[in-house]
């Protein structure tokens, strides 16, 4: 991670401070979830990084995911998936031929 991207990040924290309604796609009982875990988890994965730098560094990434999702409301991969849930239904339906069918027996 770079210096410019730590900055993006951190503006980006900032600005889901003060404008919530525009980035918030995650409930409120959801945030309190995903912050208490991600608290815990990047907790444990600071604490085991010397024993199991694997599965520490692994940890503290996750939880860190999920202290930002619990903060900031916003899940960047709920978004994705709701941009591509959208373009899985057409936008207009066009009828070129109507058939009548008469005959019932």
């Amino acid at each position: 991670m770079t210096n410019q991207d730590f900055n993006t990040a951190v503006n980006n924290v900032k600005e889901a401070w003060k404008y919530p309604e525009l980035f918030e796609n995650v409930s409120k009982s959801e945030r309190w979830l995903s912050g208490a875990a991600g608290t815990y988890l990047l907790f444990k994965g600071i604490t085991s990084i010397f024993s199991h730098p694997v599965i520490g560094l692994t940890g503290a990434a996750i939880g860190a995911g999920l202290l930002y999702r619990g903060i900031t409301g916003y899940c960047p991969m709920r978004d994705l998936a709701e941009q591509r849930g959208e373009d899985v239904a057409p936008d207009e339906v066009v009828i070129t031929e109507t058939y009548v069918v008469d005959d019932l027996g």
